[in-house]
C-alpha cells in the first residue's frame, strides 16, 4: 500500500516536473522562436538544471513536439462533440454552427498565438512537425467536421458534395487567417477579438 502511494506521488512529481519544463519551453519558444532557443534558456525559464530536461525529454525538438501535441489535444477537446451534442448541433442553422466552430477556433488561436508562431515556423521547414500537426490537429478536426456535414447530407439539408474538398476549403480559410495573424496583420488582430468577427 505504501509503495503504491509512493509510486503515485513520484508519478505526480514527474508529471509536474514535465509540465514545468514544458511551460519554460513554451515561454522561451514564444519569445525567441524554436531555432534560436537553447536548452540552457529553457532550463532557466523552468527553474531546473539543463541536465534535468534530458531526464524527461530527449531533445529540444521533442519539447516542441510535445507542446504541439498538447495544443492539438486542447483544440480537439474544444471542438469535439459527444454523439448527443452532434445531434443537437445538427439542429442548428448551418451558419450558426459554422460561426460557433470559427469562434472556438479563434479563442484557441488567441490563447495560443505566441507558441503557434514557433510551431508553424518550424512546421514549414521540418517534415516531422508537419506530420505531427496533421496527425494531432488537422485530421481529427477534419474527421469531426466530416461527421457533421455527413449528418447534414443525411437530413437532406446539404447536397452530397465532395466532403474532403469542402473540409480543405475550411482548413485553408482558417490557416490563411492564422498566418495573417502570425505575420502581424493589425487590422485582423483587432477584428479577431471583436464579438462580431464572424
Amino acid at each position: 500500500m505504501t509503495n503504491d502511494r509512493g509510486r503515485s506521488r513520484r508519478e505526480r512529481r514527474a508529471a509536474a516536473r514535465r509540465q514545468q519544463i514544458l511551460d519554460g519551453a513554451a515561454q522561451v519558444f514564444a519569445n525567441k522562436g524554436f531555432a534560436r532557443a537553447t536548452t540552457k534558456e529553457i532550463a532557466q525559464a523552468a527553474d531546473v538544471s539543463e541536465g534535468t530536461i534530458y531526464n524527461y525529454f530527449e531533445s529540444k525538438q521533442d519539447l516542441l513536439i510535445e507542446l504541439m501535441n498538447r495544443l492539438g489535444e486542447a483544440q480537439l477537446t474544444r471542438m469535439q462533440f459527444s454523439s448527443d451534442q452532434l445531434e443537437e448541433a445538427l439542429e442548428l442553422d448551418i451558419r450558426d454552427f459554422l460561426r460557433g466552430v470559427f469562434r472556438t477556433r479563434h479563442a484557441f488561436v488567441a490563447s495560443s498565438l505566441p507558441i503557434l508562431r514557433s510551431i508553424i515556423a518550424e512546421m514549414l521547414i521540418n517534415q516531422t512537425f508537419a506530420d505531427e500537426y496533421c496527425e494531432q490537429a488537422l485530421i481529427p478536426n477534419a474527421e469531426f467536421l466530416a461527421r457533421h456535414f455527413q449528418g447534414r447530407v443525411a437530413q437532406g439539408e446539404m447536397r452530397d458534395l465532395d466532403t474532403p474538398l469542402l473540409l480543405r476549403f475550411f482548413s485553408a480559410l482558417n490557416t490563411g487567417l492564422l498566418l495573417s495573424l502570425l505575420i502581424g496583420d493589425d487590422y485582423l488582430e483587432a477584428r479577431w477579438q471583436s464579438e462580431d468577427f464572424t
